[in-house]
Order: C-alpha cells, then sequence, then structure tokens
C-alpha cells in the first residue's frame, strides 16, 4: 500500500493503518482460495471479518468483507 494513502475522511494513513488495511487484504485473499481444508478457510473468514470491524470503524475502507 502506498504511503500516501488516505482513509475516507481524507486523512492520511498512519503506518498501523496501513498494516490493518494490508492484513485485511491478505485475509481477503487467501479465504478466496479453494485448496485450504474446511477448518482453515472457515477461521480464516472469521479473522476477515473481525479486522475488516476494525478497518470500517477506523474508516479506512468501504467495502463489504464479501466472504460467503
Amino acid at each position: 500500500m502506498a504511503n500516501d494513502a488516505k482513509d475516507l475522511l481524507g486523512n492520511r494513513l498512519t503506518a498501523d493503518e496501513r498494516e490493518l488495511v494490508d492484513l485485511y487484504g491478505r485475509l481477503k485473499a487467501l479465504c478466496q482460495r479453494t485448496d485450504l481444508p474446511p477448518v482453515a478457510t472457515a477461521n480464516v473468514k472469521q479473522a476477515m471479518v473481525l479486522l475488516w470491524n476494525a478497518c470500517n470503524d477506523l474508516a479506512l475502507l468501504h467495502e463489504e468483507p464479501g466472504c460467503d
């Protein structure tokens, strides 16, 4: 993620906020894989939704978690 990334209010993201958004993106990509055991997929999806909650509450992103 670029150092000039901004939140939904137009504020520059801090290093910690960039890390949260990056982790969310990595979990989102991981939960879309089809080669993981079902228990791993379920737990990755849970972790992604919890991280989405933090990012959403901090106005870092605006999207639905999108994990069925």
